[in-house]
């Protein structure tokens, strides 16, 4: 016999499960549509913190009203269930028609990647970041869109905290080092699921989690041959390490319907993936804009910023100024104390070189300019500071594997992003496990 809900959703079958719910397709008895059911599971309902996110997900939804945002139609709380209805469609997610197909042609994968962007832009204006884009929450929708199905860890977009959970394959380098969050880290991803969309390979897969979040900080893909230039500019903007530097939605997407006419209309094989070392002197100047349509990817692009070069250089030579004043000091005390007569107390004496040290604060390079930092130091200080382990929420103490890595770990703790080796066509394409230690066990 047939489950019904409020006496009017009749659930068929299941289509969908995940660590928080299970999908239903399901009849609705009075509009006489089909609709997706996500119920909450029945081990997790006494769970307040569970409850209070799935509730607020739906909230969520019905907040963004956008047509690449799946609409809400329902919301169910008894006793014995609790669910929110759906808007139903019809095929595949990108990740599973990925696995099932192989790479979408260029043309088809801008269009797709544009309409994602777009719907994006729309989530930030509404208040809100998505914090888990990846293909497995995107639905394919008509011929060239997609739609957003998945808003469990969406967070306000003011917020600076980085969700508990979420996909390593995806995570920003900002947040993989415990750096805030910011709605850029929806961009980063963004330019990783166009990566996948045209090479059918995730760019960071292959290792325990640890390894994977390293690969974020210090690594980036390299353009395939197959892969349009132009088209590669958009992806590299997209996966600045500078949250500033990865573009103004609207206008990447933009970008990717102007490409999208002369792009190839034919897919290739799945492409394997190939990282180079990030360049994490870099520095980046960020300012949204829409560019014209002659003036293409050139004005999405963040230009590299130096410091000044005079005011540099007058620094390092005060710098070594000081520096030989204080050997030359040091250089005399150390003749006198040789040849000289003793001198009571002579242990007491101050030390020449500490008085050179300490006669004027040594200001370097910046004291040329105190109000304008050094970008490029920065950026070093901040790639060398970041450390493999990601943030805390993601490395538990003890080893213990976190309860909270929704989608992004199988029972070995391989990454799976939902997939299975059953099903998987290949050791990396999407929906493969990512290998494990000598244990069997992801190394935290």
């Amino acid at each position: 016999m047939k489950s019904v809900l409020a006496d009017r959703y009749v659930l068929e079958h299941e289509i969908a499960r995940g660590a928080v719910g299970v999908v239903w397709r399901a009849f609705d008895r009075i509009t006489g549509e089909w609709v997706a059911v996500k119920v909450l599971r029945e081990e997790l309902r006494g769970e307040a913190e569970i409850f209070e996110s799935f509730r607020a997900e739906a909230e969520i939804l019905r907040t963004i009203d956008h047509p690449g945002v799946v609409a809400v139609k329902d919301f169910i709380v008894t006793d014995a269930v609790c669910a929110v209805v759906l808007e139903f469609i019809d095929g595949l997610d990108l990740r599973e028609h990925l696995r099932v197909h192989g790479p979408l042609p260029a043309a088809e994968a801008a269009l797709r990647c544009a309409s994602a962007a777009e719907t994006l832009a729309a989530v930030h204006r509404s208040g809100y970041r998505h914090s888990d884009v990846k293909p497995g929450n995107l639905m394919l929708d008509g011929t060239d869109g997609v739609k957003f199905v998945d808003f469990g860890i969406a967070r306000a977009a003011a917020s600076r905290t980085a969700p508990s959970h979420g996909t390593p394959e995806y995570i920003a380098p900002e947040v993989a080092s415990g750096d805030s969050a910011s709605t850029g880290v929806d961009n980063y991803a963004l330019g990783l699921v166009l990566y996948e969309a045209l090479t059918a390979h995730s760019a960071y897969r292959g290792g325990s989690i640890t390894e994977v979040v390293e690969r974020h900080l210090t690594r980036i893909p390299v353009r395939p041959a197959a892969v349009d230039r132009d088209l590669w500019q958009v992806v590299e903007t997209l996966l600045a390490l500078d949250p500033r530097a990865r573009g103004d939605l609207d206008a990447i997407a933009a970008e990717l319907r102007r490409l999208a006419p002369r792009l190839s209309r034919q897919a290739t094989a799945p492409i394997e993936p190939e990282l180079r070392e990030r360049d994490a002197t870099k520095s980046f100047s960020y300012e949204p804009v829409t560019p014209h349509a002659a003036e293409g990817i050139g004005a999405l692009l963040a230009a590299g910023q130096e410091p000044p070069a005079e005011p540099a250089r007058r620094g390092r030579f005060l710098v070594a100024a000081l520096v030989l004043v204080g050997l030359a000091a040091a250089a005399v005390w150390a003749v006198a104390a040789l040849t000289g007569p003793d001198v009571p107390n002579a242990e007491n004496a101050g030390d020449p070189s500490e008085e050179a040290g300490t006669s004027a604060p040594v200001e370097d390079e910046s004291s040329a300019d105190p109000t304008e930092p050094d970008p490029s130091a920065s950026a070093t200080a901040d790639a060398e500071s970041a450390t493999p382990e990601g943030p805390e929420s993601e490395s538990p103490d003890n080893g213990a594997e976190s309860p909270d890595m929704s989608g992004s770990e199988d029972e070995n703790g391989g990454s799976t992003e939902d997939g299975s080796d059953d099903d998987s066509p290949g050791s990396d394409l999407i929906g493969s496990p990512m290998p494990t230690s000598e244990n069997g066990r992801d190394s935290r």
